[in-house]
């Protein structure tokens, strides 16, 4: 499953950690990417009728593909793409800056994603963030792009080195908790991606918090944002239990 794990100057971190509910910069609030590793049914249609304020989802049945396809798969995804979703497959590329599976294995993920369920894209995790495995990463990128459905999406969970941003079509730079997120220093040169290069994925967060780090995710330019109380080891198993006041936080909160 995810590795666990703009700009506000440092006088605002501060104060943000002090409980400080920050106001956004102008601008468009961000869309909603779900980490959906959830089977299909009321939770998934939920995530769907969400559209459009929801915009990404992230299918997971088996920590990748799978071994055969599944047809309820096959109509949710379906469904999620009619409502103007993109669906993204999972697929774990390795663990920190340590090694990298086989870019074949890799490959084959991705194939059985595309021919199985007709993906938007592929969201990548467990990605390295050092710059001496930017080639390889690249090599990953290219075959998605390759064939219909080329949507990149990398999550390392933390901040990369840029040319990661630069190859993704959006690349998440925070997954951790509400706790850590409000003291966390986004480095300046992210300010110069549009927000639709990043992605925050914020996990631990109440339904007294969660209006906070909507207001946040939006100063510190996050294009796509999630935020959810549910908790380790897995907190993308559902949706958080304040789901539509988180939708019309998106919506209102961040202006």
């Amino acid at each position: 499953m995810a590795k666990l794990r703009p700009v506000l100057a440092a006088s605002l971190v501060m104060l943000a950690s002090l409980g400080f509910t920050a106001s956004a910069e102008a601008g468009s609030c961000p869309g909603i990417a779900i980490p959906a590793y959830f089977y299909p049914g009321t939770t998934w249609t939920t995530s769907t009728n969400s559209a459009p304020r929801v915009n990404v989802m992230i299918m997971n049945p088996n920590s990748g593909p799978g071994l055969s396809q599944d047809p309820q798969y096959v109509q949710s995804v379906k469904a999620a793409q009619a409502a103007g979703i993109k669906v993204l497959g999972y697929v774990a590329s390795a663990y920190g800056d340590q090694t990298i599976r086989p870019l074949q294995m890799m490959q084959s993920e991705i194939d059985s994603y595309k021919n199985w369920y007709g993906v938007d894209g592929i969201f990548v995790d467990e990605v390295a963030s050092s710059a001496a495995f930017v080639p390889q990463y690249q090599q990953i990128a290219n075959y998605i792009r390759s064939a219909k459905g080329g949507f990149v999406m990398l999550n390392p969970g933390v901040v990369p080195a840029a040319s990661y941003v630069n190859m993704a079509d959006t690349t998440v730079v925070f997954e951790d908790s509400y706790a850590n997120y409000l003291n966390w220093v986004m480095p300046t040169w992210l300010s110069n991606y549009p927000a639709s290069k990043i992605t925050h994925l914020v996990y631990a967060t109440s339904a007294a918090q969660m209006p906070n780090a909507v207001k946040l995710g939006a100063v510190r330019n996050a294009g796509e944002l999630f935020v959810t109380n549910d908790k380790l080891d897995n907190p993308w198993d559902t949706l958080p239990s304040y789901w539509t006041t988180e939708l019309s936080a998106i919506l209102t909160g961040c202006k």
